[in-house]
């Protein structure tokens, strides 16, 4: 999924276009300006492309927010392993997410 970001924000570009890590309680993952996964509120955003990766995992919880990852990245505090730089959640994230932007481009 790729998205344009069309209002300021500190550490995004307007125009600039971001490819979607994954989505929590219908937010957006992206790497952003200073290379970090940061959520940010759809609405900022221009979905240019909604292709999502098929190997997704995807639910909806109790009030109706949607949650998608990539099999790694989806596991109960994924992410607040990688902010406490665990070197294995570490490790995973960017190899997730360099093969994807390789894939992409």
């Amino acid at each position: 999924m790729i998205v344009q970001l069309k209002t300021a924000h500190s550490d995004l570009t307007v125009g600039q276009n971001y490819s979607v890590i994954g989505i929590e309680c219908d937010d957006y993952r992206v790497l952003n300006d200073l290379g970090k996964p940061y959520l940010y509120s759809a609405a900022i955003f221009t979905v240019i492309d909604a292709t999502e990766s098929p190997d997704w995992r995807s639910e909806i919880g109790a009030d109706g927010e949607r949650y998608a990852y990539p099999p790694l990245l989806n596991a109960p505090g994924f992410f607040e392993d990688f902010f406490d730089d665990l070197p294995s959640a570490v490790t995973t994230f960017w190899q997730v997410v360099n093969q994807r932007l390789a894939q992409a481009a």
